[in-house]
């Protein structure tokens, strides 16, 4: 990912975008000049991109992907009252991850809700990773996770094996077998990740450009697993909500 970074450099890139943060992380180790827009990064402050999010401060700024953790919490609670203990599953490897857990695990307290939290440090981990943990756990929660996200394929079947549902920060992960979630819309983030970087080619200074969160909330819910699981969506959420999946 560096020497990509750095062939942008190379090729003098009027603009650079990182999409998620290892990727913004290598554009910024690359160039302080060309101004970097951020897609889909948690937490730039955290992820040393930025100085803050109202004056960045150097030669980068863009969105923020930070999902409503506390609206999805209650989710969790909506849609399993009788849950006590939440798994959260994230990778040590990625600063946004680990912000993001810390979150989640204060917000899961202040609901009375226990929580389990293991890491894995690459794909490769998660399916014994998860096995230990779904086996402790009502349900297992993953933050926004880019190492998470490209094995939820190995995470979903065995949280099936165990019945019990995976509830995923990001909107895509639910139609690939999450459960539900009060997340981001990915194409709306992208769009608006597009609008900031028009604004920098225009001349507009990212030093002083504030880091936009993304806009796009919604509640998505694949059906197809609900009724796997056995559970009911009650309808007060049933009917603020998009599904995804069989029945939808």
């Amino acid at each position: 990912m560096q020497s990509i970074a750095e062939r942008f450099v190379s090729n003098d890139a009027d603009i650079m975008i990182g999409i998620a943060t290892p990727a913004a992380q290598a554009l910024a180790n690359a160039s302080s000049d060309i101004p970097i827009i951020l897609g889909a990064i948690t937490d730039p402050v955290a992820a040393s991109l930025v100085d803050s999010l109202e004056k960045p401060g150097g030669n980068i700024t863009g969105v923020s992907d930070k999902t409503p953790a506390r609206d999805q919490f209650v989710l969790i609670q909506q849609l399993l009252p009788e849950a006590e203990t939440i798994g959260i599953l994230y990778s040590s490897a990625e600063d946004n991850s680990i912000s993001s857990a810390k979150e989640a695990e204060e917000i899961a307290a202040s609901l009375g809700l226990k929580t389990v939290t293991k890491t894995v440090t690459s794909t490769n981990d998660i399916a014994q990773v998860a096995e230990s943990l779904a086996s402790e756990v009502d349900a297992i929660y993953v933050p926004t996770d880019n190492t998470i996200a490209s094995g939820l394929a190995t995470l979903i079947p065995v949280a099936d094996a165990y019945n019990i549902p995976v509830f995923p920060a990001v909107d895509t992960m639910v139609e690939e077998g999450g459960l539900a979630t009060i997340g981001l819309n990915q194409y709306a983030l992208g769009t608006q990740t597009g609008a900031v970087a028009a604004d920098i080619l225009a001349g507009a200074d990212p030093a002083t450009y504030p880091v936009q969160y993304a806009t796009g909330i919604q509640l998505v819910i694949n059906q197809a697993k609900a009724d796997q699981l056995g559970i009911t969506i009650p309808d007060d959420i049933a009917q603020n909500a998009i599904f995804v999946g069989e029945g939808e």
